[in-house]
């Protein structure tokens, strides 16, 4: 069971079988069985929860989430612990939507203690019998080295640390807890009774990938079957930031390698802000000119998504400094301190800026509605007003450069499909851009165009008339596939350049880009290697 075709469908493969069987298309993520084996739990967008038949068949939604997804697992009693970027802890909802009515609120099953300095709880997994669930304690300081592998009693609400410098861990048939550790696992004997580990941890896979977060693509069966993706080794990805123009031509910026992600361009071209996905979880601005790196924000929370206002003063982004991802403004030259923008007790991820400045874009995420599209205006400080909202997931908004369209990414068709709106009354049309799918809309600086990821990752392109009534082209592909997409987290990972001419793209340090496909290795009785390597004590 794996996500392909550049994150767009989920496919089951029988181990004799030549041909997977795809169980789902949209944005997949994440995908987990049920215990008696007929069922495949997954994300869809990272923003709905749902089941789908192992045989094949339609999915069922279980739950909208409020956050993004940090894993999920099935218990016993036929409930799915999950947990979100909100850092609320591990939550529950039934698996079966129709005893309790589809959308039944989740109860709590533990919360992060800031005092102790936990930041989250996340990556659970149901150990056998259902009793207990492992789950990983994200430190609200410090690297990954930091955080911890605890256990949850569920019949008794008690809760112990297992390991402390691990992530991400589960249980082997043999008796072992396997956890990672940077980007390699290690193994050590667990007594299953007891809740307890015994003996000394072994390194057992050297190189696994593994995320910022601490989860590793590495699954131990119930027969002891092991399946991982190789990896450098490394929780953090190496990337590069590359200008690529409207012919291909590529040209690389002299930043080093780092876990680059969402980088933007100001508005005189001159620098450019990105996030870095590593343990500091900051925004970071490089001077192209002077081919100098410097830090803007350094709060030990997550800072994502910067925006630069149109004067180039200030950047605005998302941050969970102070609890729940709000929007805050830094001054763009570091001085000072961010001022809150927002204080909403949902999660927001700013998308855009009107062309004043004045009004600010963001994705709000809600239990009940998902993903919805909403602005604020700053002065005079007005109340956030919805601009699409609906069941379904509209997010990535941005508004055209003479303030007429609103182009966004909605999902109310099955795949995302890319559609532009009226601004600022979007209820007197709705139109549909993309054909076969598309993400991440962003508008050319002259607005007579508009770009988009297609579901295979090239950056598609648009040209949009001028004049009252929408008009556009048919999509043509002007960057193809080979830079990093992000699969299926939400956030535009390209930028365009001032002029119009050139765009800022991500690709995987020391590859053609990021869209190849990994191999999985599968290693069979891998529960009796454990048994000779890593004693019980």
């Amino acid at each position: 069971m794996y996500v392909g075709n550049n994150g767009t469908q989920l496919f089951v493969r029988a181990l004799e079988a030549l041909e997977p069987l795809v169980l789902f298309s949209g944005n997949p993520r994440g995908p987990f069985v049920s215990p008696d084996g007929r069922w495949v739990g997954f994300v869809d967008a990272n923003a709905t929860l749902k089941k789908v038949p192992i045989t094949g068949g339609p999915a069922i939604t279980l739950v909208q989430l409020d956050g993004t997804p940090r894993g999920q697992a099935w218990a016993a009693d036929d409930t799915i612990i999950y947990t979100t970027s909100l850092a609320t802890g591990l939550l529950a909802v039934t698996a079966d939507p129709g005893s309790a009515g589809a959308g039944a609120a989740p109860s709590v099953l533990t919360q992060p203690d800031r005092s102790q300095g936990e930041a989250d709880h996340i990556w659970p997994e149901v150990l056998p019998g259902g009793r207990a669930v492992l789950f990983t304690i994200r430190p609200l300081t410090g690297s990954l080295d930091a955080a911890s592998i605890a256990v949850l009693d569920l019949q008794t609400g008690a809760q112990k640390v297992l390991v402390r410098g691990g992530t991400h861990a589960q249980y082997a048939p043999s008796g072992h807890l396997v956890y990672a550790v940077g980007g390699s696992l290690q193994a050590a004997a667990f007594d299953l009774e007891r809740l307890e580990i015994r003996g000394t941890a072994v390194p057992v896979v050297a190189q696994v990938m593994a995320t910022d977060l601490g989860a590793v693509d590495a699954v131990v069966a119930g027969n002891g079957t092991l399946a991982y993706v190789p990896g450098e080794g490394s929780a953090t990805p190496q990337r590069t930031m590359v200008w690529v123009d409207r012919q291909g031509r590529e040209s690389a910026i002299a930043a080093q390698s780092r876990a680059y992600v969402y980088p933007r361009v100001s508005p005189d071209g001159t620098r450019v802000a990105f996030y870095s996905s590593d343990q500091a979880s900051d925004i970071w601005v490089w001077d192209l000119a002077r081919a100098a790196l410097g830090r803007l924000t350094f709060d030990p929370g997550l800072d994502i998504y910067p925006l630069w206002t149109p004067d180039g003063r200030h950047v605005v982004f998302s941050s969970d400094r102070e609890g729940l991802r709000n929007i805050f403004r830094q001054a763009a030259d570091g001085t000072g301190s961010p001022e809150r923008l927002t204080r909403s007790e949902v999660l927001q991820d700013v998308t855009g800026l009107s062309p004043d400045g004045n009004r600010v874009i963001f994705t709000e995420r809600t239990a009940a509605t998902g993903a919805d599209i909403v602005e604020l205006q700053l002065v005079p400080r007005g109340e956030p007003r919805y601009l699409v909202q609906t069941p379904f997931a509209e997010q990535n908004g941005i508004i055209s450069p003479d303030g007429r369209w609103l182009a966004y990414e909605a999902n109310d068709s099955g795949p995302f499909e890319i559609y532009v709106r009226p601004y600022p009354d979007g209820t007197t049309g709705k139109w549909q851009v993309s054909t076969g799918g598309g993400t991440r809309p962003l508008w050319s600086p002259n607005g007579q165009e508009l770009f988009f990821i297609s579901p295979a990752g090239a950056l598609m392109r648009i040209g949009v008339a001028r004049g009252e009534m929408w008009s556009a082209t048919v999509p043509s592909v002007l960057v193809p596939t080979g830079y990093f997409s992000h699969g299926g987290n939400p956030g535009r990972t390209y930028d365009i350049a001032p002029d119009g001419q050139r765009f800022l793209m991500v690709k995987q340090a020391g590859t053609g880009g990021s869209n190849s496909a990994p191999s999985i290795v599968v290693v069979l009785n891998w529960a009796e290697e454990l048994r000779q390597r890593v004693p019980g004590n």
